[in-house]
């Protein structure tokens, strides 16, 4: 009986140890950080040590899976539910706040309401240290907030409008611009010191010629139209290019694109082009590689390239020569032949080439027999068939290809289930940008 009753003790006691609640302080705040700020709030019921617990958790993000809770047909009272909640939140908080991230929801939301309660979150933001500012939202509103109260390292925008001039410390410790379809006056002109990646998605007004960062080192733009007044001078110590153009630009230009955009990137080590980018740079010429050289450039990154045009090639192939150290060259899309008419188009450092939406065609496959014989460094070649293709067809190519000559040794042709994805643009900007192309 004595036995039984220690057992069952032992068991109880067992069952009653809460190993959760006795870690750290700095774990537990790690682990709400991890769960949406609905259900951290929600766990202030659980006993007393969690009471407080989510009162000094730095990151609040209130993205669509908090929105649902304050639906209503009013768009007025849904906005008004929405700030009285994040009210609540401020208010109840106890200690810096490192990371505010806001999404309106689309429907049923008066957006003129919410941002009358931003510009009073902002001091607010400021007395709590803030360091990262997301704002994201489906309508474009005409309103600028000052950020000059902020010391942010990290801003992130959507559809509003940038501040038309920098106020004095409102960008000197921002390290990360990203912003999607925001606008700005054409002659705004903002200080960032110490700006190292810049995102411009389909942005109205602004250019890189728009930031002064003398210390960017990585820039990704998508565009629907490209203007003359595109230039990246200004920004040499530029090590990642992406650039994406949605729209046929005009191809009559005296000076070459290609020449203007490249020749001062002398430390670029990944450019990627995209769309109708590649038509962009073709206008005005190619020469047949820069005046100096890149020696740091590792990957190359083409999609959507018209081997039929001339232009089109010179500027692949100016990039080629121009980069003796390429390593990795990734190409997708590729349209008609390929013509190998220049022996000084040498790949003697790639290591690895990626094929995405490959269909087999003839210019696709002289391209793979080039590489192959070229390239005495390759170690793979990844394929990644068009989702049209066939198993039958994919086989019977592969087939072909593995008959080609090869000028290394190690050269192995492998099969890529998921094409490759030059750039990340992050959860933030991808799940829209493909919601967009569709």
């Amino acid at each position: 009986m004595a036995e039984s009753s220690t057992r069952k003790a032992r068991k109880t006691g067992r069952i009653k140890k809460d190993r959760i609640s006795v870690l750290p302080r700095n774990i537990l705040e790690t682990i709400l950080c991890c769960l949406p700020i609905r259900d951290a709030v929600r766990t202030s019921v659980l006993s007393r040590v969690w009471r407080h617990c989510w009162t000094t958790v730095p990151d609040l993000v209130f993205d669509e899976c908090v929105r649902n809770m304050w639906m209503d047909h009013n768009r007025v009272l849904t906005a008004l539910k929405l700030v009285s909640v994040i009210n609540m939140v401020l208010l109840r908080h106890n200690g810096p706040i490192l990371k505010f991230s806001l999404t309106i929801p689309l429907y049923c939301c008066d957006f003129e309401v919410v941002h009358d309660y931003i510009d009073q979150w902002i001091p607010v933001f400021s007395r709590m240290g803030i360091r990262q500012f997301t704002l994201d939202q489906y309508y474009q509103v005409h309103r600028v907030h000052n950020f000059s109260t902020l010391n942010l390292s990290h801003l992130r925008l959507r559809n509003v409008w940038f501040p038309y001039k920098s106020a004095v410390g409102g960008l000197t410790y921002l390290r990360i611009i990203e912003l999607i379809k925001v606008s700005a006056s054409e002659e705004s002109i903002f200080s960032c010191p110490v700006l190292e990646k810049l995102s411009l998605i389909y942005c109205k007004g602004l250019l890189p010629s728009n930031f002064r960062a003398p210390n960017l080192k990585c820039l990704h733009q998508m565009y629907w139209e490209m203007t003359s007044e595109f230039s990246l001078s200004g920004l040499e110590n530029l090590t990642e290019f992406s650039c994406r153009l949605s729209s046929w630009p005009e191809m009559h230009n005296e000076k070459s694109n290609m020449v203007k955009v490249f020749s001062s990137l002398h430390k670029i080590e990944k450019i990627c082009i995209a769309k109708c980018s590649i038509t962009y740079l073709a206008a005005g010429g190619s020469p047949k590689r820069f005046t100096k050289p890149l020696p740091y450039l590792k990957t190359l990154c083409i999609c959507d390239i018209d081997l039929n045009c001339l232009s089109e090639v010179s500027c692949l192939r100016c990039l080629i020569r121009s980069a003796p150290n390429l390593c990795k060259l990734h190409i997708s899309n590729l349209n008609s032949r390929w013509e190998d008419a220049s022996e000084e188009c040498t790949v003697d450092h790639l290591e690895i080439v990626t094929f995405s939406n490959f269909r087999g065609l003839e210019g696709e496959l002289e391209l793979v027999k080039f590489l192959l014989a070229s390239s005495p460094l390759l170690k793979t070649m990844f394929i990644h068939y068009d989702w049209e293709m066939g198993k039958d067809d994919a086989f019977e190519i592969l087939e072909e290809m593995l008959e080609f000559s090869r000028a290394s040794p190690r050269a192995q042709i492998k099969h890529l289930k998921y094409p490759f994805h030059a750039v990340d643009y992050g959860p933030w900007v991808g799940p829209w940008l493909d919601a967009l192309e569709e």
